[in-house]
């Protein structure tokens, strides 16, 4: 379904359908784009250029760019309007802070919850699609299939509130891992396979500590391209 498409179906069902009112549903479409990279940092958003590639008034643009500001994908500033927002070393470390809380409490839920009889077949069709991504060595690709295991660990930690937390962790991890894309992602994805495993076999500690290993890992990896990337930026 084209972008027009989308926004003029969601006019038509409103909020109350479930589905996208228009301003949401240019809210995720400029927020996929900044996430993958097609909206590189720095880019001018304009108003009048973005209403005529997409087809709409401004009035739902408008609508989605204090949202898109306020979670730190844009940012106004005098005299060029909207640009894509940088992702600050100071963003990238909080960032990291709260997956070291959040992805460890997702695996522990989760590893509880196989424990209990809870199979765990989403997960590891997950995994199989990111080593399936690995062979293609799409940088990409893979971010999106990580951002997708991650997601399937919360999902299968069962837990409602912590799912509500992780959507917008989960946009800026993936953005993180476009923006950086220089790690080691098949040593980290054989962390994701041990991970995987203690979370399907129901072992919840050792779960808890292959995720904070796995995040502190990701941290080390991440961080020193973050800061290499702002010293670059500033010469």
């Amino acid at each position: 379904m084209s972008m027009k498409r989308e926004l003029d179906h969601a006019a038509e069902a409103g909020p109350e359908s479930g589905h996208l009112t228009r301003g949401e549903a240019v809210y995720e479409w400029v927020r996929e784009r900044i996430i993958d990279g097609r909206l590189p940092t720095g880019s001018r958003i304009r108003e009048r250029d973005l209403a005529e590639e997409i087809r709409v008034s401004r009035v739902p643009i408008r609508e989605a760019f204090p949202r898109l500001e306020a979670e730190g994908y844009i940012r106004t500033l005098p005299r060029r309007g909207a640009v894509v927002a940088p992702m600050a070393l100071s963003d990238v470390i909080e960032l990291f802070d709260v997956r070291a809380s959040l992805e460890v409490l997702a695996a522990r839920l989760a590893a509880a919850r196989c424990a209990a009889g809870e199979p765990g077949d989403e997960l590891v069709r997950a995994l199989s699609a990111a080593e399936g991504a690995l062979a293609g060595e799409d940088s990409h690709t893979i971010a999106s299939v990580t951002s997708d295991f991650h997601g399937a660990i919360v999902d299968l930690a069962g837990n409602a509130l912590l799912q509500d937390l992780m959507l917008p962790i989960r946009g800026r991890v993936k953005r993180l891992f476009n923006i950086a894309n220089e790690r080691d992602d098949i040593d980290l994805h054989r962390e994701h396979r041990d991970l995987c495993d203690a979370i399907v076999r129901g072992q919840v500690e050792r779960a808890a500590a292959l995720a904070l290993a796995h995040v502190e890992h990701s941290r080390a990896d991440t961080v020193p391209i973050i800061e290499r990337m702002s010293r670059l930026s500033q010469t």
